[in-house]
């Protein structure tokens, strides 16, 4: 009953026929321990089952007694037996007291485990046998289990030869062999030719020879003979063994190889193999020549009509810069020392494409009047019809063979590219440039019309003149000139220094050719010193001496001036308003005069040149204390640069103070 209990819970998967009622058992639970096993229960009537236990060589193996059970065994005696050419052979025997080890093969790599279990370790191919537990029991009869254990080995190695030397057609050769060394039980070899087996092909044959090593270990000679076709020059070769192992199936390739199979040649085929395309001159062009058997044939080429002189052997012809002269046919010639029946030759046409240089209807250069009209034909010869387009300054000026210019001047000199090329053949392209000059006085440009400069400074200038003949360039000053020039356009520059004679006058480019002259000129002015106009600020020496401290700040300050100027400025015009409205008074003082503030202590700003930023400017118009009331009001216009520095001047006196000082001025008297 045990057993059953125990086949019941081990079962894992069903295959074969359920009229057999064949079951496979790969997994085996035993009082807590698991063991892979397969089993049969092939019997309908209940008989014993074949219990199968998988294991590799090297390994240990645990077998269980399935006839121990624990709840029923009363001071059992077990004995476990292994069968050898059809009889029992005793292993070992555990009674209460002792075990004792009976077989002298088996007795250093034996055990026993919790419930009798038997532990073979170090598994050998010999250890693949049947192993019987018998159970003795004081209080009952006694019972019998019986499991088979098999023993597997993966190969070693996979090695395949093939026969280097070439094969000849229709002969049913031996092709290779292959070797699975060292492997238990015995595995399948199968061939592969180009990925599709072959072992049960038509024309095919394999054969296997089996040598058992002392280990018990089994190694496999395979070997391929087929019957050569053409079809097998250089098939792909490889063979491939499959062997099982508990757990699952395996399987191991060889290498590849190819098979080298000899065929007579029956015909050859020329043809070009570069460029891909139509030739033209100056290509390099290669000819193939290749028969249809194995080896190639003794290939050598020839100009057709002209057998007699051979232009190269092998199986390419190599022509380097080719030219239209070598146009025709061409043809090879092979030689099968295997094959003298057939002709082996073949011929092509080579056409090499074209294009002349191209010619004008007019000498180039072409020297033209102003006003004049001039029409040029540009021809060229090739191969095929071209198409002619004209070009100037990267810019089509005409699609066709006909350049028309019509009332020319200065600006349509220049060079005109003839383009000739063939609309059937890539790349083939030639040109030719036709230069023409217009005849007249030059025309004259300079960098600036108008240099503001300082004196004693050092300018450089230049002067352009476009004509033909090219100018002179003469300078009205002087000064280092250096000069650019070609058929149309000279350009000069002049670098001098500024001196006082020449502010306020003009530099004179004067270009002159056989057809007359023209001139530019360049004034040369002042540049102009902006200052700020004079205003009352009155200002502490104390405020001067805080302020010098925050010179590293002037941008910022400069703004937070002009934005305080804006303000106050604002706050004076709404006061004047309303004071204008009479809805103000002067206080104690009444009305004062405005445009006479007091001339005490005045303080002079002034600016060094810089952009002027112009903006109305209230501040009080003395330094003396007076009530809030009898404050005096003060409008003028300053002009303020960009930020830089400021000379205060104080009556009597000179001095250089940053923008912070300024911004600190109005600060204290605005308030």
């Amino acid at each position: 009953m045990d057993f059953l209990i125990l086949l019941s819970l081990c079962l894992v998967s069903w295959t074969g026929s359920r009229a057999r009622g064949s079951f496979e058992y790969v997994l085996l639970v035993f009082r807590g321990k698991m063991v892979v096993v397969t089993g049969t229960w092939g019997k309908k009537d209940g008989s014993l089952a074949q219990v199968v236990i998988e294991t590799e060589v090297g390994r240990s193996a645990k077998i269980p007694c399935a006839a121990y059970s624990p709840e029923n065994a009363i001071q059992p005696t077990i004995h476990w037996f292994y069968e050898k050419n059809g009889k029992k052979q005793k292993i070992l025997t555990s009674g209460t007291s002792e075990t004792i080890h009976e077989d002298a093969e088996l007795n250093d790599r034996v055990k026993l485990e919790s419930d009798f279990m038997l532990v073979i370790s170090d598994i050998r191919v010999q250890d693949e046998r049947f192993y019987l537990c018998l159970v003795e029991n004081t209080n009952s009869a006694p019972s019998e289990s019986k499991l088979q254990l098999r023993v597997y080995k993966a190969p070693e190695l996979l090695e395949m030869k093939l026969d280097d030397a070439p094969l000849q057609l229709n002969d049913k050769v031996e092709v290779g062999t292959c070797e699975s060394k060292n492997g238990f039980p015995i595995s399948n070899i199968t061939w592969y030719k180009n990925g599709f087996p072959v072992n049960s092909m038509e024309d095919v044959e394999v054969t296997y020879l089996y040598t058992t090593e002392s280990s018990g270990l089994i190694t496999i000679l395979s070997t391929l003979s087929m019957t050569i076709k053409q079809s097998d020059n250089e098939a792909e070769i490889y063979c491939e063994v499959s062997y099982h192992l508990p757990g699952g199936d395996y399987m191991l390739e060889s290498k590849t190889g190819n098979l080298t199979v000899y065929y007579p040649n029956k015909k050859v085929e020329i043809f070009q193999e570069r460029p891909e395309g139509l030739i033209k001159e100056g290509d390099t062009v290669e000819l193939k020549c290749v028969g249809d058997g194995n080896p190639q044939p003794e290939i050598n080429f020839y100009k057709s009509g002209f057998e007699d002189v051979r232009l190269g052997s092998g199986t390419s012809l190599i022509m380097e810069n080719i030219r239209r002269e070598n146009s025709g046919g061409y043809k090879c010639q092979g030689i099968d020392y295997n094959n003298f029946e057939d002709d082996l030759s073949a011929e092509t046409e080579v056409h090499v494409h074209f294009l002349d240089q191209p010619m004008f209807s007019v000498s180039s250069p072409r020297v033209m009047n102003e006003g004049e009209t001039l029409s040029v034909s540009c021809e060229a010869k090739g191969s095929t019809a071209p198409v002619v387009t004209w070009k100037t300054n990267g810019n089509d000026v005409s699609n066709g063979s006909i350049l028309n210019l019509k009332q020319v001047d200065h600006d349509m000199s220049g060079n005109y590219t003839c383009i000739v090329h063939s609309p059937d053949v890539q790349d083939l392209i030639v040109s030719k440039e036709l230069q023409i000059f217009v005849a007249g006085t030059p025309k004259v440009s300079v960098t600036s019309l108008i240099l503001y400069v300082d004196e004693n400074q050092q300018v450089t200038v230049s002067c352009t003149a476009i004509g033909y003949p090219a100018a002179d360039i003469m300078w009205s000053i002087n000064g280092s000139t250096t000069e650019r020039r070609d058929e149309l356009e000279v350009t000069s520059e002049l670098t001098f220094n500024v001196t006082q004679d020449l502010i306020d006058t003009s530099i004179i480019c004067l270009a002159t050719n056989e057809n007359g002259s023209n001139k530019a000129e360049i004034k040369v002015e002042q540049r102009l010193v902006s200052t700020v106009t004079s205003a009352t600020i009155s200002v502490t020496e104390e405020s001067i001496k805080k302020e010098t401290s925050r010179e590293s700040s002037h941008g910022v300050v400069i703004v937070v001036v002009i934005v305080c100027i804006l303000l106050l400025a604002i706050l004076g015009a709404v006061l004047y308003f309303l004071y204008k409205k009479g809805r103000i008074s002067c206080g104690r003082s009444g009305k004062q005069d405005i445009t006479k503030p007091s001339e005490k202590e005045q303080i002079v700003v002034e600016m060094k040149p810089d952009s002027p930023v112009e903006e109305s400017v209230l501040l009080p118009g003395s330094q003396e204390k007076k009530p809030p009331g009898d404050q005096d009001v003060v409008f003028f216009k300053s002009t303020f640069p960009s930020p830089g520095s400021y000379t205060i001047k104080r009556e009597g006196e000179r001095g250089v103070h940053s923008p912070s000082v300024l911004e600190h001025a109005f600060q204290t008297n605005a308030y």
